[in-house]
């Protein structure tokens, strides 16, 4: 009996099981392209960009980080929003912040993301707040919704313990 447990220490020791059955999380890091159309609430218009994310997966879950950049024509103006992302099998939500840079003007709010995917793409509804009021000055409310298709590929993977 004392030498079936030195040899299990041992085999402990020496690195990582040859064999293991059942999922293992892994990190993933995702690119691609983001496109659609500021449907309402704002200046109406499509758009274009990219988005990068880092995300762990395990089983049907996962649990990231995101940040995308896009050019509006409609408002004439470029986005980034950034934050968290969770998900379980083809659906996922996101949120975080929204940074805008139109007419010569700085206005940072808040985005929030639903989407539906399967493989690479998934198709998406964006809201986005930004603030009426800065300081003492009324602005016009920017609010958008928008509507997108996004298609991100995987660039590298990291496997978990």
């Amino acid at each position: 009996m004392v030498s079936v447990a030195s040899a299990d220490e041992a085999k402990k020791e020496s690195g990582p099981p040859a064999f293991h059955i059942g999922p293992t999380a892994m990190w993933v890091l995702l690119g691609g392209v983001t496109t659609g159309g500021t449907v309402a609430l704002s200046d109406k218009g499509y758009f274009v960009g990219g988005e990068v994310s880092a995300a762990l997966l395990k089983v049907d879950n996962f649990i990231g980080i995101y940040g995308d950049g896009y050019y509006d024509w409609g408002a004439n103006g470029t986005y980034f929003t950034g934050g968290l992302e969770l998900g379980h099998k083809f659906l996922g939500v996101d949120g975080g912040a929204a940074v805008r840079f139109d007419d010569g003007e700085t206005r940072v709010g808040l985005a929030g993301r639903v989407s539906v995917g399967v493989g690479v793409a998934q198709i998406y509804v964006r809201y986005m707040h930004f603030p009426t009021r800065i300081g003492h000055m009324t602005i016009p409310n920017d609010d958008v919704l928008q509507v997108g298709l996004e298609l991100k590929l995987p660039f590298h993977t990291i496997a978990s313990e």
